[in-house]
């Protein structure tokens, strides 16, 4: 039962992230009520509160973990953090989400596996996305 609900809870972030992906190419810009940075936080914040209220403490963790990675991997998020802020809070997202699937899947072993493949997957997510100089 447990497996099932968490495979629930990781198809759905899976196809909430690509619609929003896929509606960020709009050509007009619009301003926001929230500041720049604060954005990126009130993305998270409302992945965690989902993850929490679908999964309870290993729900927010995939929850934050799949928003983290979805907000510093945006446009705006290129334009308005530095590249190191950007490449920790990919990594840190990574582990809060390979921590939550591995926690809500197995234990507290798991949870520590999960953390750690979760923190390099992310970060070699992050390093192949930067451009090359040439």
């Amino acid at each position: 039962m447990k497996r099932l609900l968490v495979l629930i809870v990781v198809l759905t972030l899976l196809v909430l992230g690509g619609t929003l992906v896929s509606a960020d190419g709009r050509t007009r810009h619009h301003r926001s009520k929230f500041g720049r940075k604060s954005r990126t936080a009130a993305i998270i914040a409302g992945g965690t509160g989902v993850g929490a209220l679908v999964g309870g403490k290993k729900g927010a963790a995939i929850g934050a973990g799949g928003a983290g990675m979805y907000a510093f991997n945006r446009k705006a998020a290129r334009r308005h953090f530095k590249g190191r802020t950007r490449t920790a809070g990919t990594v840190l997202s990574g582990t809060s989400l390979g921590a939550g699937v591995g926690g809500a899947a197995g234990g507290k072993r798991a949870a520590a596996v999960g953390a750690a493949a979760g923190a390099g997957g992310s970060y070699l997510y992050s390093r192949h996305r930067r451009p090359r100089p040439y």
